[in-house]
């Protein structure tokens, strides 16, 4: 739908709506980019597929591609998503030798 604004120029009403309600219903997560509507879930998802750079990143979601607003938050969401998957990467071992299990 398009009307006239206060300055006479015809606006589209709809999907500045439209965009933000989509925001809320399909991100549960905290936004990091509002211009490409990414979350810190998209982020994760992505470092999960392999991006381990901001321009990875930037490349796979757009994110800091129009105002750049988000790029620190974004940076801070790589790299603890980054932590977190080396943390579920490395190995777990019981007590210093390992002998415990030699046969």
């Amino acid at each position: 739908m398009r009307r006239r604004g206060s300055h006479g120029v015809l606006m589209d009403c709809y999907p500045t709506v439209l965009t933000i309600i989509r925001i809320r219903v399909q991100n549960s997560g905290m936004i990091i980019c509002v211009c490409k509507a990414v979350s810190d879930k998209h982020i994760r998802s992505a470092v999960k597929g392999g991006a381990t750079s901001l321009r990875e990143l930037s490349r796979d979601l757009g994110v800091g591609t129009c105002c750049g607003k988000c790029v620190p938050e974004a940076k801070a969401a790589l790299s603890a998503s980054l932590e977190l998957r080396k943390e579920i990467a490395a190995p777990i071992f019981f007590g210093n030798s390992g002998a415990e299990f030699a046969a």
